[in-house]
């Protein structure tokens, strides 16, 4: 064989032998995560941060993919054939990764096992009634109770404003719970520091000063305009008055409950009484948190006695 007919020189991708054949050009090599600790293919990270650095041809794009989901936005594999990136806050689970390039090649599955301690957090802030007081939301009450989750059998401080309320036992099912009374009127930023040191998101809650509800007028459904005392031959009527924001609430007279209500963030409330009988009428407003408006009464009359 002559030197022209001399075949080219084979070249060949050194790899880790632990890994599998490589069947693409596109190769995901490392995987490191925030510790620094080197992620074998199959193994499993600790921590939700994870260094990714692989080769590919070079002057193109390269696409980072989980479970054939794109992970990442594209980056730039350099005139040395590699590209790396950084991707963030993993969840608990398996995870496949590929990376595909704009040649239209595809790497080998690179998998890692995200195991990760939980963060604690809370979950939801309850009033004495049992309701739900939403975050960024306002309530009238002082008192409440916390339900939250973390790392099983540890410890979670509770900071209200950044200062220590509380410190609460995670049971076995990771969650915790806790009780706070006579909390001042204002803005609270309630947030949950596990034994991993993080701190939660804040529950943040302003508390009100509460006021007593009110019935300001009756509006009937001929469009009459009803003030307390007055008579009117509508049987159907939408009083409205003012509550706290937020604050639920509902209609009642002497028998029975009217209807119910719910504030709006103005603490306007509109509630509608439909089929009243012809007679005197002495209703009020009974609030969630106890209050209760002064009476306004109305007489209900045939249109004949108009």
């Amino acid at each position: 064989m002559t030197d022209q007919e001399k075949l080219p020189q084979q070249r060949t991708l050194v790899q880790d032998p632990n890994r599998s054949n490589v069947t693409s050009g596109t190769v995901i090599e490392t995987f490191t995560n925030g510790s620094g600790e080197s992620i074998e293919n199959g193994g499993v990270s600790t921590n939700p941060d994870l260094s990714i650095v692989g080769s590919a041809a070079p002057n193109q794009k390269a696409q980072l993919f989980d479970n054939g989901v794109p992970k990442h936005f594209p980056v730039n594999v350099d005139h040395n054939r590699h590209f790396s990136l950084i991707i963030k806050d993993q969840v608990n689970g398996p995870h496949s990764y590929t990376v595909e390039t704009t040649d239209g090649q595809v790497s080998d599955p690179y998998i890692v096992h995200m195991v990760l301690r939980p963060h604690a957090a809370i979950l939801w802030i309850n009033d004495p009634d049992g309701g739900v007081i939403e975050d960024g939301g306002s309530t009238t009450f002082v008192d409440m109770s916390f339900v939250g989750e973390g790392e099983a059998n540890t410890t979670v401080s509770l900071l209200d404003n950044g200062i220590l309320v509380a410190t609460l036992n995670i049971d076995a099912n990771a969650h915790w719970s806790a009780l706070l009374n006579g909390l001042s009127v204002g803005v609270h930023h309630f947030t949950v520091v596990g034994s991993d040191g993080v701190e939660s998101r804040p529950w943040i809650v302003v508390i009100v000063n509460s006021v007593t509800p009110t019935i300001q007028f009756l509006w009937g459904e001929s469009g009459q305009l009803i003030h307390n005392h007055e008579q009117t031959t509508d049987t159907s009527l939408t009083v409205v008055g003012t509550a706290n924001p937020g604050e639920k609430g509902k209609v009642v007279d002497y028998e029975k409950d009217l209807s119910s209500f719910t504030a709006d963030s103005n603490g306007i409330y509109t509630a509608k009484i439909s089929n009243l009988a012809e007679k005197v009428h002495t209703i009020r407003t009974i609030t969630a948190g106890g209050g209760i408006s002064s009476p306004w009464a109305f007489r209900v009359v045939p249109a004949k006695a108009r």
